[in-house]
């Protein structure tokens, strides 16, 4: 397919969920003249889209904080808040808030007293009278709680797909409602941010040391993953995982969480976004309304630990009972470096569906892997990144075979890529595009990313236009700059069987 086809396709697709009439043209066209962007006075970035013949509006709230906003004190801050952020306010959540206000304090204070000596005085007779009693005020305290209370009242009001994510870049709240339902939204999600009330935090602590167990500590390949994050950055904050490490996540301290939330989660870093049937003038009014009360505050300083460059590889073997897996990555700039786009193009010709170099090579035709894939900027975008390749090896061969395999397809893109290959690549780039722009919820979600974690919804449309530029020498000189042994983080899982190694 044509570059020009595609944009068509693109356009005709977006005139599904417009106006009959509305002039379209090609897409950057059409989202130029029809988002409308709002900054209020106390630094919130509101994005619209009017589109669709359904009543329907899909929201995002998005926070430019994540793990990386995080220290070694704070690691899981924000994925614990993307949890109790949902536990209500002072109004939502509780059948009596001046109750439930005194057995909050007296929970933080014997969870505050127990968390210190279980790290400095770990045989104190103190602790089990101290566990005791948090276990009697939870239970007293569970009287007032309400459970649930965001489900409940959206889903009552035809509210679907209510949920949150957060990532080491960013974290966002998202749903779809009836458009009629604007004002109660605003209502709601204004009230969740100025007034929050963290209840249940140590059980829900709890529940975080057991997710991580499930996804992390019990999962092979979840432990190489954040062993490979954790040998790649030795200094920047990309190394926490987002939900936090073991050893520190039972003595997250409920005020730590608190002045997280307070100094990180403010207007300047806040982004709206409304995609669906409205009237944008209207929405304004309602965020406005809610949203403006939200007082700014001084942003917090930026991140200033540089990640110092690799001088050689860094290797590690992971053991545990489970099938063999295999990482490589290679540090490499972040947006808005030029090449951070020559990957985006290396990463669709190596891994990009059946036909990529990878898929083709290793698992067709000498049948050396199950499976491989690729990406870039892993595992977050904000600052310098890795581009990783990741494989399973075949029963009958071994990771070693199957890494020297992998590192003879990266010395072919510093011989050769045809120009009609990198067509290919962009074509299909392009056509996941159309599709990432099916629905509102989809729309939603690129605007309200490009907007915090880029600074500016329009990096989407600039993203296809630097991508097209391209050149095969552009690729040869990242593959040589980048693409080699002095550069690159090395992550094997195996079996103990395979060559020592307790589990």
């Amino acid at each position: 397919m044509r570059l020009n086809t595609v944009i068509i396709t693109i356009a005709a697709l977006l005139c599904a969920f417009v106006p009959a009439g509305a002039d379209t043209g090609d897409l950057e066209g059409y989202l130029k003249k029809h988002v409308v962007t709002r900054k209020l006075p106390n630094g919130i970035t509101l994005i619209m889209l009017n589109r669709g013949f359904a009543p329907t509006l899909a929201f995002e709230l998005a926070f430019r904080v994540g793990s990386a906003d995080e220290s070694y004190r704070t690691a899981g801050a924000a994925h614990m808040l993307e949890h109790m952020l949902f536990k209500g306010t002072d109004k939502l959540g509780t059948n009596d808030y001046r109750k439930e206000k005194m057995y909050l304090k007296k929970i933080e204070e014997t969870g505050e007293r127990l968390d210190r000596l279980k790290l400095t005085d770990p045989r104190s007779d103190e602790i089990p009278r101290l566990k005791a009693r948090l276990k009697k005020l939870q239970g007293e305290h569970s009287r007032y709680v309400v459970r649930s209370p965001y489900d409940k009242v959206y889903t009552e009001n035809g509210g679907v797909g209510f949920n949150a994510s957060t990532s080491r870049d960013m974290t966002g709240y998202y749903i779809e409602l009836p458009s009629s339902k604007l004002q109660l939204w605003a209502e709601i999600e204004s009230e969740r941010l100025r007034r929050p009330v963290l209840r249940e935090y140590y059980i829900e602590r709890e529940n975080v040391m057991e997710e991580r167990l499930m996804r992390t500590d019990s999962s092979g390949i979840g432990a190489l993953y954040e062993r490979f994050i954790a040998t790649a950055f030795m200094s920047h904050p990309y190394r926490h995982p987002v939900i936090g490490w073991g050893s520190n996540i039972p003595y997250l301290s409920l005020r730590d969480v608190e002045n997280f939330y307070w100094t990180r989660y403010i207007p300047s870093r806040m982004t709206i976004t409304v995609v669906g049937r409205q009237d944008t003038d209207r929405t304004v009014k309602v965020i406005r309304k809610y949203f403006g009360p939200i007082k700014s505050r001084p942003a917090p300083p930026e991140n200033t630990v540089a990640e110092a460059p690799i001088t050689g590889e860094r290797r590690f073997v992971y053991y545990f009972q489970s099938n063999p897996y295999l990482l490589i990555g290679w540090i490499k700039p972040a947006f808005p470096d030029p090449v951070d786009y020559t990957f985006e193009m290396i990463q669709e010709v190596l891994s990009g569906g059946k036909s990529s170099r990878l898929y083709r090579s290793l698992v067709v035709e000498k049948k050396i892997a199950s499976s491989v894939s690729a990406w870039n900027g892993f595992p977050g975008v904000r600052d310098k990144n890795l581009f990783v390749v990741a494989a399973t090896p075949q029963p009958s061969h071994t990771l070693e075979e199957l890494e020297g395999e992998i590192y003879r397809e990266m010395d072919r893109l510093k011989e050769d890529v045809a120009a009609e290959e990198m067509e290919s690549a962009r074509n299909r780039m392009e056509s996941r595009f159309v599709l990432g722009l099916a629905d509102n919820e989809e729309v939603a979600g690129l605007l309200s990313y490009f907007q915090t974690v880029y600074g500016d919804w329009q990096e989407l449309l600039r993203y296809m236009e630097q991508i097209r530029r391209v050149t095969p020498a552009d690729m040869k000189a990242a593959a040589e700059r980048y693409l080699h042994d002095r550069n690159r983080v090395v992550g094997m899982l195996k079996d103990p069987g395979e060559g020592g190694g307790d589990r």
